[in-house]
């Protein structure tokens, strides 16, 4: 491939991700933009696009390491949370002008409505775990004030986020699958990955004491990094994540139980009632 900087050909692995084509060229132009604002070298970078085809399909190269979903517990997972902290504040620092997304706040009303009318049909003892995690978010899902939208991936969980020489100071990060990148409130993609490494790590099968850890640590990580968001709305986006992943996993895709439903709905209020506390009490293995 002749990556047109004049040094000749290359040879580089690509991958093709299939979509609809306003998907393809919104990723291919937020990866450009965010690339051209700063983040197109290490220590953290987003992955470099070549193009989209007119059926929808993006062409990247291929972003080097392996995916953070790898390395949520053992003896990398405090090294990639420092880097992932590390990568959301320098995103959320770049001058690009994206696309600027609406706020979820009535989606998430919707979604919690769905799963109240599913509790009702087919767990009927978490219908109050719904209700009260419903009760709790919806005066908070509006910001009290004027925030700053800054940039965010929009949908930044661990298989979207690939490390690299983890062992490194520091390691490289790079983040791939733009498509719903623009400009957001800055708890959002904060939440949405400490909701993220719960979720992908209980599908993985691990641990939920040191999960909890890790989210909790990634919570603080960002915060003493200079963060943005402060500590009540990171908990509003990491309740209305967890609204999203049930929905997702219970109406939308299907498949998910009242396990699901009674683990995340509880969670997601203890984490509005107490923020990181909650996580730190399920870090001990007390609830």
């Amino acid at each position: 491939m002749d990556d047109g900087t004049g040094g000749g050909w290359r040879k580089v692995p690509l991958v093709l991700k299939h979509g609809s084509h306003h998907s393809g060229r919104s990723a291919d132009q937020a990866a450009r933009q965010l690339r051209a604002a700063g983040l197109d070298r290490p220590p953290y970078q987003v992955v470099r696009t070549r193009g989209v085809h007119p059926a929808g399909t993006l062409v990247t190269e291929h972003a080097p390491g392996r995916p953070w979903a790898l390395s949520l517990t053992g003896s990398e997972a405090d090294r990639a949370v420092e880097a992932v902290a590390g990568f959301l504040t320098a995103l959320q620092g770049v001058s690009a002008e994206l696309p600027p997304r609406p706020a979820p706040h009535e989606q998430t009303l919707r979604q919690l409505a769905d799963l109240a009318e599913f509790a009702a049909v087919h767990a009927w003892d978490e219908l109050a775990a719904v209700q009260w995690l419903t009760e709790l978010v919806d005066p908070l899902l509006e910001p009290t004030g004027k925030v700053r939208l800054v940039a965010g991936h929009g949908d930044l969980h661990p298989k979207n986020v690939y490390l690299d020489r983890l062992a490194a100071t520091p390691p490289l990060v790079t983040v791939i699958d733009l498509d719903h990148a623009g400009m957001y409130e800055p708890a959002l993609d904060v939440g949405y990955a400490v909701c993220q490494i719960l979720v992908t790590g209980t599908h993985q099968g691990l641990p939920q004491d040191e999960l909890a850890r890790v989210a909790g640590g990634l919570w603080g990580c960002y915060r003493s990094h200079g963060g943005r968001a402060d500590e009540q709305r990171i908990a509003v986006q990491v309740a209305c994540a967890f609204v999203q992943v049930l929905h997702f996993e219970l109406i939308g895709y299907g498949g998910g139980g009242r396990r699901t439903l009674a683990r995340w709905a509880r969670l997601a209020t203890e984490v509005l009632d107490d923020g990181p506390g909650a996580l730190r009490r399920l870090a001990r293995g007390a609830r």
